[in-house]
């Protein structure tokens, strides 16, 4: 019999198979072993074919409110740790590892990562900070810096972003787990403002990311413009009616109303809606603040601290990381490659380079491993100049540099013709011999 996990990864997933598909394929590759992944999902037949991690267990759940699929797969985890990650997310190889290190203090009973945008590149969410009223306070923490531990406090507390978070079981049993009055929106901040508030401290690990897609779903459409705003609506009336003033909510609700007419006004301006479309939408939400302001509120649960425990026990598992550099007419041998060595258990980036100053975009194909586009003369960070003279070789070890902090590279294999070179394969101790390609060793 196989030994109980100590860390369990929950994926929520609705409406969205292929993204949930291509989410597993991508958490193949971490670089930590010893754990498992509970998928709770609408639709279960999602994963037939998928390249998944193992093990992995799958659950139902019909109804559209992810704190109720949330609090189903943690009453399903084995672990005495329990990992969260959006199905339209992509976690790198050390993401897991990075949420996990922090436990090793007995106090920290949740963390959260930070997360790269659509492109992959631009920073979606960093560290933020929940006040009583629901509102999102940045927090002064640099991309890759160490993490941060913050002490519990009554009024505030850093957010474990839903997409990208680890708590302690146990915490989250003391404290009920998550709300269900939060369908969508806020029950994130509810979590980490419940938790400092039963006395854990809570940690920011920004080398702990992820890429978050922002896919189409059951609240927005792909160019990001919401369908409705009503559970928008309903989880902040719930926040602020659970931890601020009854004489705050009113106001609290008008600013919030506020704030996201301007959002949808940007939105209609650019051409993403109509006129009437944003009237439509406010009304949803103030359709959601009239049920929040009578929905029930999940009861407090006795502030009780369990028992002090070990950190999380995992294995290191380390992958060989492949950087294959292509043109754009070179995409059969890349393609070919790359998922060769993939199914191999080789962490993969393709990178293809245009001879143009085009923006880098970073995704992961459904042939299992990272894509990267760009121009070779472009840039790769907001901070990085525009334009500038580069090689395609002397790009590659520019990028090599840039992912080193989160998926370092051992290998980059360039389409020439030049001596025969081989790449070990870790996992079975077997060799691919890579025939014809140059390959240097980072």
């Amino acid at each position: 019999m196989p030994p109980t996990p100590d860390i369990s990864v929950i994926i929520v997933s609705r409406d969205r198979p292929d993204d949930l598909r291509k989410m597993l394929s991508c958490l193949r590759f971490q670089d930590i072993s010893g754990f498992e992944v509970i998928v709770v999902t609408n639709t279960p037949g999602a994963l037939e074919g998928a390249l998944t991690p193992q093990p992995l267990r799958l659950f139902d759940c019909d109804e559209a409110n992810i704190a109720v699929a949330r609090n189903v797969g943690l009453a399903a985890a084995k672990g005495r740790y329990v990992a969260f990650c959006d199905d339209d997310a992509l976690p790198d190889p050390a993401w897991l590892r990075q949420l996990m290190a922090p436990f090793k203090d007995p106090k920290v009973g949740g963390t959260g990562g930070f997360t790269r945008g659509r492109n992959g590149i631009s920073l979606q969410w960093g560290g933020v900070e929940t006040d009583r009223l629901g509102v999102a306070h940045p927090l002064d923490i640099a991309a890759g810096a160490d993490q941060v531990v913050f002490s519990p406090r009554p009024d505030k507390a850093p957010v474990m972003i839903g997409t990208n978070c680890a708590f302690r079981a146990s915490a989250l049993g003391q404290i009920g787990g998550f709300d269900p009055a939060f369908a969508y929106y806020l029950d994130d901040s509810d979590i980490s403002l419940r938790l400092s508030q039963a006395g854990w401290h809570l940690a920011i690990v920004p080398r702990a990311e992820v890429h978050h897609g922002f896919a189409a779903g059951p609240y927005r459409a792909q160019n990001r413009v919401p369908k409705t705003l009503e559970p928008h609506g309903k989880s902040k009336a719930v926040f602020c009616r659970k931890h601020a003033s009854e004489e705050a909510l009113e106001p609290a609700l008008a600013a919030f109303e506020a704030m996201q007419f301007k959002r949808l006004e940007k939105q209609m301006l650019a051409g993403l809606m109509e006129p009437p479309r944003l009237v439509a939408l406010i009304k949803t939400l103030q359709k959601g603040y009239q049920t929040g302001r009578h929905a029930a509120l999940k009861p407090a649960k006795a502030s009780t601290r369990p028992k002090p425990e070990a950190g999380p026990e995992f294995s290191n598992s380390p992958h060989t990381h492949v950087l294959l550099v292509a043109r754009k007419s070179e995409q059969d041998w890349l393609q070919s490659l790359g998922k060769t060595l993939s199914e191999g258990g080789i962490i993969v980036t393709a990178l293809t380079l245009a001879r143009s100053p085009a923006f880098m975009q970073v995704d992961f194909s459904p042939f299992g491993y990272w894509q990267h586009r760009g121009g070779q003369f472009g840039k790769s960070g907001r901070s990085e100049p525009f334009l500038r003279r580069a090689s395609k070789k002397s790009k590659a070890r520019a990028e090599c540099k840039r992912l080193e902090p989160i998926r370092p590279v051992d290998f980059v294999v360039y389409n020439e013709r030049l001596p025969v070179a081989d790449i070990i394969l870790p996992q079975t101790g077997a060799m691919a011999c890579i025939n014809g390609f140059v390959v240097e060793s980072v």
